[in-house]
Parts: C-alpha cells; structure tokens; sequence
C-alpha cells in the first residue's frame, strides 16, 4: 500500500509504502481532503486478500487521526469494485473454529469502516460481490455505472455463510426478503434495480461516471462531518440492538463437508455438488 505521509504525519508531503497486503493491492491517493483507497487485483476481479482488510483498516484509522482528511472514497481497479474475498485463504481453514474466527475479524473492519469519522463513499463500476458488496454496504453513498452488479452468491460458490452483523447490514440496506431470494437463488442485482430500492443511490453510464463521481464528491466534502457520522452511528445502533449470537451456525457451516467441498470445486473452476453435511 502506497501512502503519502501527509495522511500519517501532518505537515509533511514525502511517500512511504507499508503494507499488509502484496505490494500494490491497495492503492492509495490524497487530494483536496479526499483519501481514495482503490483495491487493485484487477485480473482477480480485486478478491480481497486479509491483507488489504488489514490495509483498509489502517488506511480508516489514520483518517481518524487527521482531521485535513473530510472524505473516504472505496473504489476498484478494472471491471470490479470488488468480487469477494479471495478464496485460495479458505484452503488453510481446518475446521469451524477458523470460520468464526475469520467471521469476527471480519465483522471487526466493517466497524471500523463504518464508524470511520468522515463521510464514505463507494465507487462501483462493475461487479460488487460478497465481501465487497459489504464493504459497499457500510459506505454511506453507493453509486454505480449502469454496467454493475452486486450479489451475494456463496450458496453457488462456496457454501459459507455470514454472521448476524453482515446480514443485518445487508438487510437493512436491500430488505431481508430480497436479501433471502438473493442468496438462495445465487441471483444478481443490476445497478438500475439497485437504485430502485435505494442501495444505490445513483447509476449512470460509464463515459459520464466521473462527472457524477465529482459531483457526488463535492456534495459529500460539504457535509458536516460530525453530522454524518452520528447519523450513521444512531442508525448502526438501532440496526445492533439485540443482534442475535450466530457464532454456532457459522461453526457448523464453515466445519461442514459442503464447505470443504466448494472451496476446492472453486479453486479447480468447477461447480460444488452439495450433500447437506
């Protein structure tokens, strides 16, 4: 991860590069009070890597802690925002314990880029899936090129499973009843229907995304900071209040044989053949 050390130490304009991530995966820009973070796995439609969760969350907390910075943008290289997470990290996994374990660390970034103190905005321009359909969930604004699409197709892919708080993020953003059809049926969403039920909250076409991109820019620098994150955070709280413990579902699931099975049908290009076990 490349970042300039105005975002680290303020007064000061050399580079550095740190990173938890391989080398270029997240790529970082400072300008005009705007951090923009760009996940840049192109030819992997930018799977995201522990590592570039890890790099996203130090990118939120120097944010936190420079108060020139008024703006947070996610974006993706290529044709993807993000397509989920990268799957060959599955491979290590032995048993459920390591399946709630990943789901808490998970959980732990959307927190932190949700409660991150500035406005947040997720730029999408192509696919928006699993992990990176949640990230774009816990942005504040989403638009969207008319090309993208967003789903949550694990009961295609791998047979995993989220926890209470990824669900209840994404049902309160698109509904639970879509959520439901959504991942029982693999389906996607086109960034039209998603600006219909408010997910997105604007889509227009690829040759004048930048226009709306600045203009969506501008709006959000001219907000009250601290007006945004309260409204956010009130809205968290409601949405967390008396959220169910669901680390035994995940143990069951990420320990099951179907688990074990999509990761290595996912791996070889295949389709898994589930048995329930």
């Amino acid at each position: 991860m490349t970042m300039t050390t105005e975002l680290i130490t303020s007064g000061r304009t050399s580079s550095c590069s740190e990173s938890g991530a391989a080398a270029g995966e997240v790529l970082v820009r400072v300008a005009g009070g705007v951090v923009t973070a760009t996940f840049n796995r192109p030819d992997k439609l930018n799977a995201l890597t522990p590592g570039m969760y890890e790099d996203l969350g130090r990118v939120c907390d120097r944010v936190n802690a420079n108060t020139s910075v008024r703006l947070l943008v996610l974006r993706g290289a290529g044709r993807a925002f993000a397509a989920g997470s990268d799957i060959a990290h599955f491979r290590s996994f032995v048993g459920g314990e390591d399946g709630v374990a990943y789901e808490d660390r998970f959980v732990s970034f959307l927190e932190i880029l949700e409660g991150v103190r500035v406005p947040t905005l997720a730029v999408v321009d192509g696919a928006c899936a699993g992990a990176g359909l949640l990230l774009a969930a816990a942005c504040d604004v989403r638009i969207a090129t008319a090309r993208s699409y967003f789903g949550l197709p694990i009961a295609r892919t791998l047979g995993n499973a989220l926890s209470a708080y990824p669900l209840a993020l994404l049902a309160d953003r698109i509904g639970s009843a879509r959520l439901a059809s959504m991942v029982a049926r693999a389906k996607m969403l086109p960034a039209t229907e998603a600006a219909e039920i408010g997910f997105v909250a604007e889509v227009t076409g690829p040759d004048i995304f930048d226009d709306l991109v600045a203009e969506v820019t501008s709006e959000l620098l001219a907000a009250a900071p601290l007006t945004v994150a309260s409204t956010r955070e009130v809205l968290r709280r409601i949405r967390v209040a008396g959220l169910p413990e669901s680390a035994d579902l995940i143990r069951v699931v990420y320990g099951s044989a179907d688990f074990q099975a999509g990761v290595a049908a996912f791996l070889r290009g295949e389709r898994a053949v589930w048995s329930g076990t």
